[in-house]
């Protein structure tokens, strides 16, 4: 009788064992996979995120968002308005830089960095007469800021206006004779001089 209760003993034993191994393989999750929301992921370092193309790097995309929320709660602010709109330029987000530039300049009209920089961004857009008319109003006020003569040379040969960009550049050199753009200008202007 203890041999057949021992035997009954054992088989339930081993019939609990596979039973919860069983279990711990396919019914719960096991200890090395994330059950968080979205695809199963395996335990360790992140993977790099996939963003879609164009979109701003995680940590970027937040400092946009924290600006832009700022730069909205206060809209008399120009130094948020120009934090958000230098962010947005080096992100390449062209369109939306020239608002926020334009808003810093209502606030603060003489800042030839943001006037400079609104022209960059028309330039890039491909809206030259913008471009050019935001450079002059810089050089208005500051005569030999090298970024805006830089910027309407390039402008003026995109117009195919050579004489007006060599005016520009002839400018600059003597203004900034060390301007990390002048030898890019003048292999420019000698490429439009040669005949094609």
């Amino acid at each position: 009788m203890r041999r057949g209760l021992l035997i009954t003993a054992l088989v339930f034993t081993a019939i609990g064992f596979v039973g919860g191994y069983v279990y711990t393989q396919y019914a719960a999750p096991p200890r090395s996979v994330s059950t968080l929301s979205g695809p199963v992921a395996m335990a360790g370092p992140e993977p790099e995120a996939t963003l879609p193309e164009g979109h701003p790097p995680l940590d970027m995309a937040q400092r946009w968002r924290t600006l832009q929320q700022q730069a909205e709660a206060n809209p008399n602010d120009s130094k948020t308005a120009l934090e958000l709109a230098n962010l947005l330029f080096d992100l390449q987000r062209w369109e939306d830089a020239t608002f926020w530039y334009k808003r810093a300049l209502t606030l603060e009209p003489k800042n030839t960095d943001a006037r400079t920089d609104l022209a960059t961004c028309y330039f890039n857009l491909g809206r030259y007469d913008e471009a050019l008319k935001e450079y002059s109003a810089s050089l208005e006020i500051e005569p030999n800021k090298p970024q805006a003569l830089y910027g309407t040379a390039l402008t003026r040969l995109s117009q195919k206006d050579t004489a007006g960009a060599r005016q520009a550049y002839e400018q600059l050199r003597r203004a900034h004779p060390e301007f990390p753009g002048n030898d890019d200008l003048a292999k420019r202007l000698d490429a439009e001089a040669k005949p094609r």
